[in-house]
């Protein structure tokens, strides 16, 4: 049954609620313990992962942006469709503005793709004359196809992504059980988990999160500034002697936030606020974005804990959502209505949705409401822990997808290169990485400081890194908001713009490898 001949019947979810905590006993409740960032575990343990190595060489990754709409050949903003290959997305903009003389501010995009892949997306630029763009063809990009539309390419302004990855050091003998793996995914979904990309390089991207939420400032300055693995001896010396002249002076090229903690700590020594000041808006974003995607893949954790096989039937009292579409509903608290929304999650049409929490999101009814408010009570969280302290940042929240339908999975072997050859498309939103531990097993993810593959979005940037063109392309999400909502204040990043999306209901995926 579809949703128009549904939705006289099912009650609409109110957006403008505040946030209502259930009085529930954690210890009572939840059956998992919080995991720091990602943890997934393997749906099947019966069909063998396949193992092996992606990214071996940049040529093995591509990714192919779907659109979410087709231009209409007139307007005042030029659509380029380019393909670029082992650069990053801001640089590919940065070339296209020098190229013709255009402000890169003014040039739209949806989502930051992946560095080391060969990749296809479009870029929109206000110009109202048709230009040479052939001058843009350089050995590392080339035009593939230009058009008109009226509107600029804002993050999110995707339908998800393709993938084509190579995967190496794996033997023919593991094809058959690639294409079991395979099948289980196409007739099943996948669990919507947030991949390692949305974490951060260092994995403590939630931790930072949390900390700024809880006005936590010094514990929050510490996770930024503290010297990691990695970084030059010089710099941990300098910094653990409480030499901040020296630290600035020795600190890593590119690291221009931690510069400038650095810079306000000697300038206003002992002010801490005025040091976290310095965070850029977009990057305690992503910050606050990690720490909402943390909480979501502890409530999904809990959903597998209790039903592995049948963590995306709807429960009574739960908020589900239509398949590839933003409206959503509550499932019947009646076992004639829940189960009649089972089937519909069973035919692929809905799926129960986990929080992307904020101060206007909606919680369930019955179970699902209790796990969720646990959650939040374990946290230490109130309605009120919400409500941003930084000026034009709203932290609304939204809800996103429990399970996502992979587009057409295929797998195949190449003789000649002695490797599997995958494909598949993911919702924006959704992570390639979540994909391939499930076909590959744990070992084989790829280096979460590289931008993320899931399927693009601006949020989906490397919450540890500073510079927005290393965020990762995993489904696109680009405030860190879930890409299934409408609104940016309660909606995934995936439909505003990295500059003003609200992180709250943004959902930093990306895609992600």
């Amino acid at each position: 049954m579809n949703q128009s001949e549904t939705s006289e019947s099912l009650s609409e979810v109110p957006e403008d609620d505040d946030l209502e905590i259930l009085d529930v006993d954690p210890a009572e409740v939840l059956q998992c313990r919080k995991e720091s960032g990602y943890q997934p575990p393997r749906m099947n343990q019966e069909i063998a992962v396949t193992g092996g190595v992606i990214r071996q060489r940049w040529e093995d990754f591509k990714v192919t942006e779907m659109p979410l709409y087709t231009p209409c050949g007139a307007g005042e903003h030029l659509y380029l469709t380019i393909e670029k290959s082992n650069r990053t997305t801001i640089q590919a903009r940065d070339h296209i503005a020098r190229t013709l003389g255009v402000k890169r501010e003014l040039i739209g995009f949806a989502g930051f793709k992946d560095k080391r892949a060969i990749t296809t997306q479009t870029f929109s630029v206000p110009i109202l004359t048709d230009r040479d763009v052939v001058s843009i063809d350089a050995p590392w990009i080339r035009v593939l196809s230009v058009s008109r539309h009226k509107n600029k390419i804002r993050t999110g302004h995707l339908a998800g992504n393709q993938f084509e990855i190579r995967i190496r050091e794996v033997d023919k003998g593991v094809l058959e059980s690639a294409r079991q793996r395979i099948e289980e995914i196409s007739v099943g979904g996948l669990p919507n988990f947030y991949g390692p990309q949305r974490f951060g390089m260092h994995g403590d991207g939630a931790r930072v999160g949390a900390a700024l939420l809880r006005r936590q400032i010094s514990e929050a300055l510490e996770l930024l500034l503290a010297p990691r693995e990695g970084v030059e001896e010089d710099y941990r010396s300098a910094y653990e002697a409480g030499d901040i002249d020296a630290a600035r002076r020795l600190l890593p090229p590119g690291r221009t936030t931690e510069a400038a903690l650095l810079t306000s700590l000697k300038t206003h020594p002992g002010n801490l606020r005025a040091a976290a000041r310095r965070i850029p808006h977009a990057l305690r974003r992503m910050y606050y974005s990690a720490y909402q995607a943390e909480l979501f893949n502890w409530v999904l954790m809990e959903r597998l804990e209790r039903s592995k096989d049948g963590y995306w039937l709807p429960w009574a009292g739960d908020i589900c959502q239509w398949e590839g579409q933003r409206s959503r509903f509550h499932v019947s608290m009646e076992e004639a209505g829940w189960l009649e929304d089972q089937q519909r999650a069973r035919d692929g049409e809905v799926s129960p949705t986990g929080p992307i929490f904020g101060k206007k999101m909606k919680l369930p009814e019955g179970e699902a409401g209790r796990i969720e408010s646990a959650v939040l009570i374990a946290e230490g969280l109130r309605p009120g822990s919400w409500l941003s302290h930084v000026r034009g940042m709203k932290l609304d929240g939204t809800r996103r997808p429990l399970r996502i339908q992979v587009g057409e999975p295929q797998v195949a072997w190449e003789e000649e290169e002695q490797s599997l050859l995958v494909s598949f498309s993911l919702p924006a939103g959704a992570f390639a990485t979540v994909f391939l531990e499930q076909l590959m097993g744990a070992s084989n993810s790829t280096d979460a400081s590289s931008t993320d593959v899931s399927s693009t979005d601006a949020s989906s940037t490397d919450v540890s890194s500073t510079d927005a063109s290393s965020t990762d392309v995993s489904s696109t999400d680009a405030s860190s908001t879930d890409a299934s909502s409408t609104d940016a204040s309660s909606t995934d990043a995936s439909s505003t713009d990295v500059s003003s999306t609200d992180v709250s209901s943004t959902d930093a995926s990306s895609t992600d490898a």
